[in-house]
């Protein structure tokens, strides 16, 4: 809850600066994230899990996102993005084969305050006499005018699903696919850079640092009904790109 009543504020203030408020640029775009662990990662929900420490997991999260602006420094971003990866792990046994399999979904949902800093001025208009060079270098201008270093930081909700298989060769105890879900908060703090390359579309490239981690329930074989909590971490960096339309 502190998370979200401090960003509730950062996200008003400019409502208190800016009196117009323009729903501004429409979009989607294309990230790879790339998770880190400190502890090992969701194979300890498995049968013979990893036991490394500081190991990556890199998920490709296609998203879509809409922007509103206050006035010429300050956005509001909402962003949805979905990423899935599986997890497998096997334990043999003489003749007796265990195979179990993680599919993790994860749904981001997020909103950020950004800021944006001009990388250029837009240049007078030419004053040539031919009327098509000129208006040619007024677009041209305009174009290069609309460069923007941008950052942001924000929260994201992150629905979780994972659906859980088993297959046992040689023995009992194969389990059909099944589902659970959840949803944890975590920070996010963004860098990039966008470009205008045409009246309407702009390009931005990002870097994204995500925290955030979910507790899970790890239950034991050997005492029914009994369990302990492992906290699985949610923080990486995201690499990106967007492609927008601007409404306005």
């Amino acid at each position: 809850m502190k998370y979200i009543k401090l960003l509730l504020v950062v996200f008003l203030f400019p409502l208190s600066i800016h009196a117009q408020v323009v729903f501004s640029e429409v979009g989607g775009g294309l990230s790879s994230w790339t998770r880190f662990y400190s502890s090992p990662d969701e194979t300890i929900l498995l049968v013979n899990p990893s036991q490394k420490n500081g190991s990556t997991n890199t998920a490709v999260l296609p998203s879509v996102y809409g922007k509103v602006d206050f006035g010429k420094t300050f956005s509001l971003r909402g962003r949805v993005g979905y990423a899935q990866n599986s997890f497998k792990t096997s334990l043999i046994l003489g003749d007796l084969v265990r195979n179990e399999e993680l599919v993790q979904t994860i749904l981001p949902i997020g909103m950020s305050l950004e800021f944006r800093i001009p990388l250029s001025n837009e240049s007078k208009k030419s004053s040539e006499a031919n009327l098509e060079d000129s208006d040619q270098k007024d677009y041209t201008s305009k174009i290069s005018s609309n460069s923007h270093l941008i950052g942001g930081i924000g929260l994201s909700r992150y629905f979780i699903q994972h659906s859980f298989s088993r297959d046992v060769i040689g023995g009992e105890g194969s389990l059909a696919e099944s589902k659970f879900s959840g949803n944890d908060f975590g920070l996010t703090a963004m860098v990039g850079y966008s470009k205008l390359i045409s009246d309407r579309i702009v390009l931005t490239f990002f870097s994204q640092f995500n925290t955030g981690s979910y507790d899970h329930r790890l239950y034991s074989e050997e005492v029914i009904g009994s369990y302990e909590v492992k906290n699985i971490s949610l923080q990486g960096l995201e690499f990106g790109v967007t492609l927008g339309y601007k409404l306005k």
